[in-house]
């Protein structure tokens, strides 16, 4: 417990040490020795924590996103398209997204954001058997996000959750079951 909270506490402190030298400098500009000077940590340290600069970033969007998640979980029975659309709205108001993108991590970022989702919601998210089919959806669903941080998420977060609720519906509705030849 105790070596879990100074885990915790040197993540932080270079997630500070990180945000206050963006103050004064381009991102591209800082150095991981910038990073470890800044938070009084020995570079050794810095790196048994995260490899590069982009990992912290990374960190700092999951710190946020869990933190975002805990209100999430307090809303009584949470359907799956307020689980799309508070997706959707971290993505937009966190202000990792954009920084997370520019220095092309938005896949990676994805795939982490949809690793917290099926850890966090479970018993809401639709039970896909089939690997491939669930592949796709994950793939269709991961795509569509992409596509709108990319486009500068112009259209509401609502909008873009209630676009992707109505393909899932649309698929679970159609069943889009295909006849192989034998």
């Amino acid at each position: 417990m105790k070596r879990e909270k100074q885990i915790k506490e040197s993540k932080e402190m270079i997630k500070s040490a990180l945000f206050k030298l963006m103050k004064s400098k381009e991102f591209d500009e800082i150095t991981m020795s910038e990073i470890a000077l800044e938070a009084g940590l020995v570079r050794m340290t810095l790196y048994r924590h995260f490899k590069d600069k982009e990992q912290i970033l990374l960190y700092c969007f999951e710190d946020y996103y869990e933190r975002a998640l805990l209100e999430m979980k307090v809303k009584i029975n949470p359907n799956l398209n307020d689980l799309l659309r508070f997706r959707f709205k971290m993505l937009k108001e966190s202000p990792y997204t954009n920084l997370l993108m520019a220095h092309n991590l938005l896949n990676q970022l994805i795939q982490r954001i949809g690793l917290i989702y099926i850890q966090s919601f479970k018993g809401i998210l639709p039970e896909i058997d089939d690997a491939y089919r669930k592949s796709f959806v994950m793939g269709g669903i991961d795509a569509m996000t992409i596509r709108w941080i990319e486009g500068g998420m112009n259209e509401p977060y609502t909008q873009i959750a209630d676009k992707v609720a109505n393909i899932l519906i649309m698929f679970r509705n159609k069943g889009l079951e295909v006849q192989s030849e034998a």
